[in-house]
């Protein structure tokens, strides 16, 4: 067997308890509907008060917040979460877009902030990709290299909130120290600080050939265009001034973090071919066909069970009768799998399966029993 690099930590819906704050009657309960349909587990309150008490009675995973409520504000809500160290997420669901607000609410440790407006079943969407994000990334680690633990300590609130796992270090050396001690994912860096550059300690991480790809985000006090030119030489992805805003920090990580699940995804499906294909070539007897039914390839069992000098479909399955090779035929047309107990002339069982595998490449198995 095989595993990949990583592993997808899954909740199901049932576990995942969703608290709905917000006044409108109407569009708390539209929200509750839908989500409780993809099978969610929902809470609802229209104010600051009901929302308290299912905080300190429930486990809450994710709080979809109104910022403007009958009894309050939502943002106070947002520091009692935070200062009870509560595991809960905050997606801020609002039709304020103060752009200085907005900003403000992701450096308190928001995790996203949706606008009203929107077609309710857009906006479940939207809700259902942040519970898929929080759902994945913990498996992917990032590392924070700034000498002001200001800095560290505001950059850790805002990317924690996202869920990943956050590593810091406090100047090049221990940066390099860091890396070469954990699986880092994402690492972002300062380009000043007193022990040496980030550009220099880039450098140095570079050298190692297990650091080449990873994917490096500068921060700098300044906006120095030869700085700039040669930390993206060096393999910088980006290159954040201070203050930088930090919903673009977290959507630009974020857009890193997906990428590597692309690739880690990729990966696995690779993997998991290699081991079916060597699963088939085992215990199968296995054949490629091309859509006109022209042999493209056939593992040993398939040449000992069907003949050697196989070139077609016609001439593999003549033991069977032509309605079998007609049934594949039309699978293959309408680019659909096939599945079937088969019996030959000489009433010989066959379990026979076909997958498409390419746009004109088809593979069919068979197991005699």
């Amino acid at each position: 067997m095989f595993s990949c690099i990583k592993k997808k930590k899954v909740i199901e819906n049932e576990n995942f308890n969703i608290l709905i704050v917000e006044d409108s009657r109407v569009i708390n309960n539209t929200l509750t509907s839908r989500l409780r349909e993809k099978g969610f587990s929902c809470y609802q309150s229209y104010d600051l008060a009901q929302a308290r008490e299912i905080l300190q009675n429930n486990e809450i995973t994710l709080v979809i917040l109104d910022l403007h409520l009958p009894d309050g504000e939502g943002e106070d809500l947002i520091d009692e979460i935070k200062e009870a160290n509560k595991e809960t997420k905050i997606v801020v669901f609002t039709s304020e877009n103060d752009l200085l607000r907005r900003d403000e609410l992701f450096r308190l440790g928001i995790l996203d902030y949706l606008l009203k407006g929107k077609n309710a079943n857009l906006i479940v969407k939207e809700i259902e990709n942040i519970i898929a994000s929080m759902q994945i990334n913990p498996n992917y680690t990032l590392l924070i290299v700034d000498d002001s633990r200001v800095i560290r300590k505001m950059m850790h609130k805002i990317l924690f909130s996202c869920g990943y796992t956050i590593i810091e270090a406090k100047n090049g050396a221990e940066a390099i120290q860091k890396i070469a001690e954990t699986e880092v994912d994402l690492m972002l860096l300062d380009m000043q600080m007193p022990d040496m550059t980030g550009l220099d300690a880039l450098k140095q991480i570079k050298r190692n050939e297990k650091n080449f790809n990873l994917p490096v985000f500068m921060i700098s006090s300044t906006l120095d265009i030869e700085a700039m030119r040669d930390a993206y030489k060096a393999g910088v992805l980006d290159y954040f001034k201070k203050p930088f805003s930090p919903e673009e920090l977290k959507l630009k990580v974020e857009q890193v973090i997906r990428q590597k699940q692309i690739e880690t995804d990729f990966e696995c499906t690779l993997k998991t071919n290699e081991l079916c294909g060597h699963f088939l070539n085992t215990f199968y007897a296995s054949a490629i066909f091309y859509a006109d039914s022209k042999l493209n390839y056939a593992n040993e069992n398939f040449y000992k069970e069907f003949g050697k000098n196989v070139v077609n479909m016609g001439q593999a399955f003549e033991k069977f009768h032509p309605e079998f090779i007609q049934d594949l035929i039309i699978a293959m047309k309408n680019f659909q799998s096939y599945n079937n107990k088969i019996t030959d002339r000489e009433n010989q069982d066959y379990l026979v399966k076909l997958f498409p595998i390419d746009t004109d490449k088809f593979l069919v198995a068979f197991e005699k029993i």
